[in-house]
């Protein structure tokens, strides 16, 4: 008996992997150079033992990013073709394309104009916002997939975060791209710990927001839609110093350009996402989708 419902536990697994694999390359088809989606694919197709395809869309995200001069994501992805390079000559070529890419030197990336106002620093136009937005669906899934790579998210956990990102990733509104939101949202019982292993492998702290009598004038650091859109929201002031919270411990650039943007020195720690939620209910009442994953079945 036991054995028949493992065997349906694999089956309804995989199903659900394929399920988010077809969501993706749904995406594709319509937007071939969908960055989301081709990395999403490619950690799928990892997942269920197809490396060939796995590597296919590597390589074509490696095409994309080279295509828009996108350091930072060319040296995530020189660390993925390190796992391929070895076996697989395609996939060395493409490695050996992204190496030479970031050997070029640093492409002249574009800033925020720091010296406008802060609402006006972060306006953007549609087809920048679409892509900062797909950005941060990236960073998300990758954070993701460190969590599953070091067991503390199983594979049907994973499947169901990709297909929520994917949702996510669609939605033109002001919500929280957060893939922490996509767990809280499901009930996952494991949050707790899944923080707990991110707060220790980052470095990044974890503290609760509702134990803050949040300061008004350091969340007036940033624009609201930037605190809404990318979960990170100054909340308390010391000295010239700012504390702030994150939902991605692992999103380097986030924090930079919330450091570029604030131009303070900040400290940084992790917070629940219904901490999260409850402030920005709080400080912007009007205009915010409490959570991001709320858009999800």
């Amino acid at each position: 008996m036991a054995g028949k419902d493992d065997s349906q536990q694999r089956a309804d697994l995989e199903s659900q992997v394929w399920s988010a694999i077809a969501s993706f390359e749904q995406i594709v088809e319509t937007i071939p150079n969908d960055r989301v989606s081709l990395e999403a694919l490619s950690h799928a197709y990892e997942q269920v033992g197809d490396l060939s395809r796995a590597r296919d869309y590597l390589t074509r995200l490696a095409n994309v990013v080279i295509e828009e001069n996108d350091l930072e994501a060319a040296e995530f992805l020189r660390e993925r073709f390190l796992g391929f390079s070895a076996t697989d000559p395609i996939a060395r070529e493409a490695g050996a394309k992204i190496e030479a890419f970031l050997n070029a030197g640093q492409p002249q990336a574009r800033q925020f104009d720091l010296s406008a106002e802060p609402s006006a620093a972060v306006e953007m136009t549609k087809e920048d916002e679409a892509e900062s937005r797909h950005a941060q669906v990236a960073s998300e899934l990758s954070f993701a997939w460190t969590l599953f790579q070091a067991g503390e998210l199983s594979q049907e956990d994973y499947a169901l975060v990709a297909q929520d990102l994917g949702v996510i990733s669609a939605n033109s509104g002001l919500v929280t791209v957060s893939m922490l939101h996509a767990l809280h949202d499901r009930g996952n019982r494991s949050l707790d710990r899944i923080m707990a292993f991110a707060a220790r492998d980052s470095g990044i702290p974890i503290v609760s927001l509702s134990l803050f009598e949040i300061s008004e004038t350091a969340v007036g650091l940033l624009p609201r839609d930037f605190i809404i859109r990318y979960g990170v929201m100054p909340f308390e002031l010391m000295g010239s110093d700012v504390l702030v919270v994150v939902l991605n411990p692992y999103n380097k650039a986030l924090r930079q350009k919330a450091k570029a943007l604030i131009e303070r020195r900040c400290h940084f720690f992790m917070t629940p996402p219904a901490d999260f939620d409850l402030a920005v209910e709080r400080l912007f009442k009007q205009t915010a989708q409490p959570a991001a994953a709320k858009t999800t079945p």
